[in-house]
């Protein structure tokens, strides 16, 4: 007789697997109960060196010390809109020199800037995805002490992977990732014998990805795998490079306004245009439509006073702290706390099961 007449070969192959999960699981169970014990036994010192730590988180930015640039020149991609625009006009506030390059010397956000008509604020057309924009803007500002480069510009795109196209996720790293590099690449001789500083901005979608995400997320992990390298690399110039990794902020920025939504929908009218029959079939075009619906209601629905401040402060920490940060997360949001920021700071230790369950109740 067989061995199959005893027993299913399928029980036996996982019988070692069983035995390993449930020897995982009991101890999974003793390490919690520990902790349960010593949170028990220790919870005075916990509380204690807690509010400490929380004392200290709030009043950290008293006694940083803080450098004097004087006149030296801070470059900005993406000042048309958004975080790049007001960083542009606090810089300027605080009597920087500011290099605010824009996509468009005609664009809204362009003319505010050009309005302040000064001799420390210049307002460059500095287009990412162009060597060209980016060569005739180093050569602009090479006249001058340069102090750092902020990569800011960006854009958003949505879609499941098997929707997007692959020209789509090229054109959402050629701006957010290529673009970066290429100016990073381009401004690095003059900040390195400045001793400067590089600012690259990332998002918390840089420490995971969510559904209907990863054409973001993609450049957005690139931005934080580049900056971690150039980081090192730069230390022996004395170079400093730091992230910037914003959680929601919506009504803050432009990344959901009118002008964004009509190239998005654009773009998932492409999508649809694109998918194959059997793609169409599977998905239906209503779950297309509920892709766009989603970014509408968030950037339609937003309450408009969210303020960027918290982000505009550790970008300025970041460039003139005599001691800045690898990574600066700020939390964004209207609730209470910024689900996103808390869950990129816990997503690399959680196991997958959970973290799936997470996005599972978040969509």
């Amino acid at each position: 007789m067989s061995i199959s007449g005893f027993c299913d070969p399928d029980l036996l192959i996982s019988a070692p697997y069983s035995i390993m999960l449930s020897l995982e699981n009991t101890c999974v169970l003793y390490l919690l109960l520990l902790n349960v014990y010593f949170l028990f036994i220790y919870w005075k010192y916990l509380l204690a060196i807690s509010l400490v730590y929380i004392l200290l988180r709030l009043t950290r930015n008293n006694f940083r010390q803080k450098l004097d640039i004087g006149r030296k020149g801070v470059v900005i991609t993406g000042c048309d809109t958004g975080f790049g625009h007001l960083l542009a006009k606090r810089l300027y506030d605080l009597g920087y020199r500011v290099y605010a390059g824009v996509l468009s010397l005609e664009s809204p956000g362009a003319k505010v800037l050009q309005a302040r008509q000064s001799d420390r604020l210049h307002v460059i057309k500095l287009d990412v995805t162009k060597d060209d924009d980016v060569q005739k803007a180093l050569e602009y500002v090479n006249a001058t002490g340069l102090w750092a480069i902020v990569n800011n510009a960006g854009i958003y795109f949505p879609g499941d992977v098997e929707l997007a196209t692959v020209d789509q996720y090229k054109k959402c790293a050629e701006v957010n990732l290529y673009g970066m590099i290429r100016v990073t690449k381009a401004f690095l001789p003059p900040i390195r014998k400045s001793k400067g500083r590089i600012v690259n901005m990332s998002s918390v979608m840089g420490r995971f990805s969510r559904p209907s995400g990863s054409v973001y997320s993609v450049t957005k992990y690139g931005i934080e795998t580049l900056s971690d390298s150039l980081r090192l690399e730069m230390k022996k110039f004395g170079v400093n490079v730091s992230i910037i990794e914003p959680g929601v902020f919506i009504a803050a920025t432009s990344v959901l306004g009118p002008e964004q939504l009509t190239r998005l929908k654009k773009e998932i009218n492409y999508m649809w245009e694109q998918a194959s029959d059997d793609v169409r079939q599977t998905y239906g075009r209503p779950y297309f439509d509920d892709i766009y619906q989603g970014m509408e209601k968030s950037g339609l629905n937003v309450v408009r006073t969210q303020s960027a401040d918290p982000v505009i402060n550790a970008i300025e920490d970041s460039l003139i702290s005599v001691t800045p940060k690898a990574r600066y997360m700020i939390g964004g949001s209207f609730s209470i706390v910024d689900k996103l920021a808390i869950f990129a700071k816990v997503y690399s230790i959680l196991p997958e099961y959970i973290s799936d369950w997470i996005f599972e109740k978040m969509i």
